[in-house]
């Protein structure tokens, strides 16, 4: 419950003064009401002070302002007394003299006269606001009427300078044809009166007179002129048509190199733009990459490395700057930190779309990460890690670059032997020194090569899933597109269970079902048909509980299998490759959707899946059109 405030008062022979102390609080958090007979200091929900004051004041002339205290604010209030000179014996009133009822209408009434009182007050300052935005208004309606009389005086006299400056220049032209034409008039109706203007009507006269010579001068024909041949543009008949049957236009489509295994739509811009939005330029990640890149070439290992911290800090995505700041630790010798940065750069480049990096760029990245990994495994004595590193770089290098890969490769094979060190058949695939070769044959260029290299490695292992789908993608390139088909069918009977997960509805049925019962039915007949309520429920639940197991089931296989849905869609997009070599459209656009569905987000594919659906869609219309010419052909 608020607590009343402290207070005294006194008067004079026209004001009553109040001095109101209210502790622990600001003056901006208090409120005060002034009414004729009622006053109240609201600061909630401490204090509240309500007085029914004991004659009327003036609210209009009464005044209050707040002066601050040691612990508080104090208010002073001015209260104009309605009557001047009446001595007020009591500043409010008893309720005991009036009555509780009587005292509270007296003091709603007093508010209610408060409240007309500020709305006629609003009131005023609307109509002063309208009064005032009118008078301005007709201030700019005569600023600009007498803005608008003095251009108009100006545009009147540049006109009158204009006319009467070319009236002179027209009278000094005509001057001297005037003087030729009254010397030497060709008849009496050319000579100008005495004393007659200069119109312009003889001054063209004279010219013409001047200058035209007389019919005497001119030569005489010497025989008539044949007349114009007849217009033959009414009696000739339009051009036959040239052709009636349907020309067919054949559409060359331009080849796309499939490019496999990565997939690209071309070179784009080599960094990354941010998602990271910076509050200035020194906020950015390429401001810090580019003092990082200053760094390291002035080889401050240190500051580059805490320079490419702060760019990743902003982007944490920036390839790059972890690429980078792997060499940086590299040259400081905390190998196990490269590592690190090396191993999440080849999983971001892993997550990576195919429609942001190319194939060169893809080959060139995975040569310089695992060879800094290997480089940084060999470092710190694992040279096992290291060379199976070394290995992947040498695979993933070009053939005219990169030849210290080779070189660091063949150095650690012969320091292990040199040491005795043997890889742990664990850790070491027999036919993985075959693969490295193949991939190295294959990102060379030689296909042929490459593709016998897989076939040779299926020969000795046939479920060999990874050299399988190698091996079409070699085919394809080799443009071998049957073989190609043929191996990505069995792949996708490999793995027919993911394909069938995938293939799985997501949705639920229903869980209410509806009953045609009606509420006069006799009983027997609500009975037996509660009885095939019951049992068509029964069998929808058993539907639903199937679909649940089924999609449970689908979930648990893809998460089991997640590799075999990498693959799968690889076999897709291949199989749609070699299809599309043998121009079975169709079918291959039937491969593209189901590719899209395991990843939508895949710009190029959907590009791909598209742009077959339009060439599917155009070979269809000239195939109708030539067959309705042939049709018409054979009906004449």
């Amino acid at each position: 419950m608020p607590v009343r405030p402290l207070f005294t008062w006194e008067q004079t022979g026209e004001d009553v003064l109040l001095e109101i102390v209210i502790k622990g609080w600001k003056k901006d958090a208090i409120d005060v009401l002034l009414a004729d007979v009622f006053l109240k200091v609201n600061a909630p929900p401490q204090y509240l002070l309500a007085l029914d004051l004991l004659h009327e004041i003036d609210p209009a002339k009464s005044t209050q302002h707040f002066t601050d205290a040691q612990d508080g604010v104090v208010l002073h209030v001015k209260l104009r007394k309605a009557e001047v000179n009446l001595v007020w014996d009591a500043l409010s009133v008893r309720q005991s003299s009036l009555g509780k009822q009587a005292l509270m209408q007296r003091r709603q009434e007093s508010l209610q006269r408060a409240q007309q009182r500020y709305q006629a007050q609003l009131d005023a300052r609307v109509t002063q606001r309208e009064a005032e935005k009118r008078r301005m208004l007709e201030a700019q309606w005569e600023v600009e009427k007498a803005q608008r009389a003095q251009i108009e005086q100006r545009v009147k006299a540049e006109k009158d300078a204009a006319e009467a400056e070319l009236y002179a220049w027209e009278g000094s032209r005509t001057t001297p044809a005037v003087t030729a034409a009254s010397a030497f008039p060709s008849s009496p109706e050319d000579a100008k009166p005495e004393g007659a203007p200069q119109c312009s009507v003889y001054v063209f006269a004279a010219v013409n007179a001047a200058v035209t010579p007389s019919s005497a001068d001119l030569p005489r024909p010497q025989a008539a002129l044949p007349a114009a041949p007849a217009s033959s543009s009414s009696t000739a008949t339009p051009p036959a048509i040239r052709q009636a049957d349907t020309v067919n236009v054949v559409i060359d489509f331009t080849p796309k190199t499939f490019s496999m295994p990565t997939r690209s739509r071309g070179d784009e811009e080599y960094y990354r733009q941010s998602r990271y939005k910076p509050v200035s330029i020194e906020d950015t990640p390429m401001f810090w990459k580019e003092r990082a890149d200053k760094c390291y070439r002035s080889q401050q290992w240190k500051t580059a490395a805490n320079a490419y911290s702060e760019s990743i800090k902003r982007d944490g995505a920036f390839l790059t700057c972890v690429m980078n700041r792997s060499a940086c630790y590299l040259h400081l010798a905390e190998y196990k930190k490269a590592i690190e940065d090396c191993s999440l750069a080849l999983t971001m480049l892993a997550n990576t779309p195919a429609s942001e990096v190319t194939q060169e760029r893809y080959r060139g990245l995975m040569t310089k990460l695992y060879a800094r990994r290997g480089a940084a495994y060999c470092w710190a004595d694992d040279l096992k890690s290291g060379v199976a590193d070394l290995r992947m770089a040498n695979a993933y290098r070009g053939l005219a670059s990169d030849e210290d890969v080779a070189v660091d490769l063949a150095m650690v094979e012969a320091r292990m032997k040199e040491r005795g060190i043997i890889e742990d058949d664990a850790r070491a695939d027999p036919l993985s020194t075959r693969m490295h070769e193949a991939a190295a044959q294959y990102y060379q260029g030689s296909y042929e090569a490459a593709a016998a290299t897989y076939s040779a490695i299926l020969e000795e292992e046939p479920f060999h899933m990874k050299a399988q789908g190698n091996l079409a993608a070699a085919l394809l390139h080799a443009g071998k597109f049957e073989q190609a088909l043929k191996i990505c069918n069995g792949i996708v009977e490999f793995c027919g269970e993911v394909a069938a997960a995938l293939e799985q509805p997501g949705g639920l049925v229903s869980d209410q079902f509806d009953s045609d019962d009606e509420e006069d039915e006799e009983e027997t007949d609500w009975a037996a048909s509660k009885a095939v309520s019951a049992a068509e429920e029964a069998e929808g639940v058993s539907n639903k509980d199937a679909l649940v197991r089924k999609r449970r089931a689908a979930a648990k296989r893809l998460s089991e299998q997640s590799d075999h849905v990498y693959m799968l869609l690889k076999a897709y997009v291949r199989s749609a490759a070699a299809l599309c070599g043998i121009k079975q459209y169709h079918k291959a656009h039937g491969y593209l959707e189901r590719a899209l569905r395991i990843t939508p987000y895949d710009n190029d594919l959907r590009d791909d899946c598209n742009r077959l659906a339009e060439k599917i869609r155009m070979d269809t219309l000239v195939a109708v059109s030539s067959g309705s010419a042939q049709a018409q052909k054979a009906v004449a």
